[in-house]
């Protein structure tokens, strides 16, 4: 059983949607920060128990220039902005 096809092949728009994909990215800066504070790497993290002191998240920072990891422990997400910021601004 042979086919033969006839007139012109074109690509329909979903199998050109299908074959759609994002560029790549670099996952880190090409140079690496000298300066304390100029970029830290951020993390939030819930627990499924509350601390003895009523705390639910623990946020870690680190530093990329010095590596110093600093931690906090929060009861609301929403404390990020009230903790961290003047810690930043201290720095």
């Amino acid at each position: 059983m042979k086919l033969k096809i006839k007139g012109k092949m074109e690509n329909c728009e979903n199998c050109a949607i299908e074959k759609m994909r994002q560029k790549n990215f670099e996952k880190r800066p090409k140079e690496k920060s000298t300066k304390l504070g100029y970029r830290m790497y951020i993390d939030l993290m819930s627990s499924k128990y509350i601390s003895a002191g009523g705390s639910e998240y623990w946020f870690l920072a680190v530093d990329e220039a010095t590596h110093m990891k600093f931690s906090m422990f929060l009861k609301q997400k929403s404390e990020v902005k009230e903790s961290f910021v003047p810690f930043l601004k201290g720095l």
